[in-house]
């Protein structure tokens, strides 16, 4: 009787570890977006600007990929030169629905 109550509290011991460390390791709650959030919702990929025609920009990342995209797509409002490096967000889990939002880096 003795053992079955050691390995009782042994046993119950381990199970309230294992809930305090899964508790300890959760993320904190938090209303506003962090750069996780924001990584783990989009993929990122950074252009140069390498030419603006009318409200078209086309740039290029460094890997030599292109794109094209229009002004709408800059939800910042701020203005873009050419040479110019942009981050271009694109949705993780719908990647062929296009381009999600573009910022100035």
């Amino acid at each position: 009787m003795f053992k079955r109550v050691i390995i009782l509290l042994v046993l119950s011991s381990i199970l309230l570890a294992l809930v305090l460390v899964r508790n300890h390791t959760s993320a904190p709650v938090n209303d506003s977006i962090s750069k996780n959030e924001v990584s783990s919702k989009y993929t990122t990929v950074e252009y140069k600007i390498t030419k603006i025609k009318g409200n078209q920009y086309y740039g290029k990342s460094e890997d030599g990929t292109d794109i094209i995209f229009s002004s709408k797509n800059i939800l910042s409002g701020e203005k873009i030169q050419i040479h110019e490096v942009v981050i271009c967000y694109f949705d993780k889990n719908n990647l062929g629905s296009g381009l999600v939002k573009v910022e100035k880096k």
